[in-house]
């Protein structure tokens, strides 16, 4: 999962991909956000998207992987955040402690550039405000970083 944040108008893009543990294409998803106040916050709501994407293998762990290793950290922390983000990570915190089938971890960079291209589409001109699934088969435009991050 990834989120961009464009600090003009304070939107932000996330993306997200669902493989299975040989690699293969499960399922994606991207969508937008308005009112967001940093990179920290577009991660955040790019983690809340991947939980509920969870939802559809209620059967099975699930990892769910990201570059923000600050937001990892932030999340998985045992403190309390007094920040103004402080009541959306301690949500996060309960949710992933209830949830017990799903683990948070970094994930390098070059191995996201599916939820990358994902988010940073979602900023574009391009997309509605609307959140976009693809169940199955990718969207064709996204096939090259398919293959790409799989190797």
């Amino acid at each position: 999962m990834d989120g961009a944040f464009r600090a003009a108008g304070g939107l932000s893009g996330f993306g997200l991909v669902a493989r299975d543990h040989n690699g293969s294409f499960l399922g994606c998803k991207m969508g937008r956000f308005h009112g967001v106040s940093s990179p920290l916050h577009a991660e955040l709501l790019a983690l809340r998207e991947g939980l509920r994407f969870t939802a559809k293998w209620p059967d099975i762990c699930i990892c769910l992987e990201s570059d923000a290793q600050g937001m990892i950290n932030t999340v998985l922390s045992r403190g309390v955040d007094l920040s103004p983000l402080g009541c959306l990570i301690e949500d996060f915190q309960e949710l992933l402690h209830a949830a017990g089938r799903v683990s948070v971890v970094h994930g390098f960079h070059e191995v996201n550039g599916v939820a990358d291209r994902l988010a940073h589409y979602a900023l574009s001109s391009h997309v509605s405000d609307a959140e976009v699934k693809w169940w199955d088969s990718p969207p064709v435009w996204l096939s090259d970083t398919l293959i790409y991050d799989s190797s």
